[in-house]
């Protein structure tokens, strides 16, 4: 890819859905009536992780991340 940005996003979006696999994957296991990992949650935790990854690319305080609007996952 060419773009480093838009395969850091890719990457975010597939780890946060890995890590969704393997929790629910985990909580099926060790509990009796596991609380999976709800689908829409998966894109709030690939934002969380391309920031993450973003600032620590470019160091604290050089990108400026408006807040999460909760109202683009419903």
């Amino acid at each position: 890819m060419q773009d480093p940005f838009k395969e850091l996003m890719y990457r975010s979006f597939k780890d946060a859905m890995d890590i969704a696999a393997d929790y629910n994957a985990w909580a099926g296991e060790a509990f009796d009536e596991p609380m999976p990992v709800q689908p829409n949650a998966v894109p709030q935790m690939a934002l969380l992780l391309y920031r993450s990854r973003l600032q620590a690319r470019l160091g604290e305080g050089s990108v400026d991340f408006p807040d999460l609007d909760e109202r683009m996952y419903d």
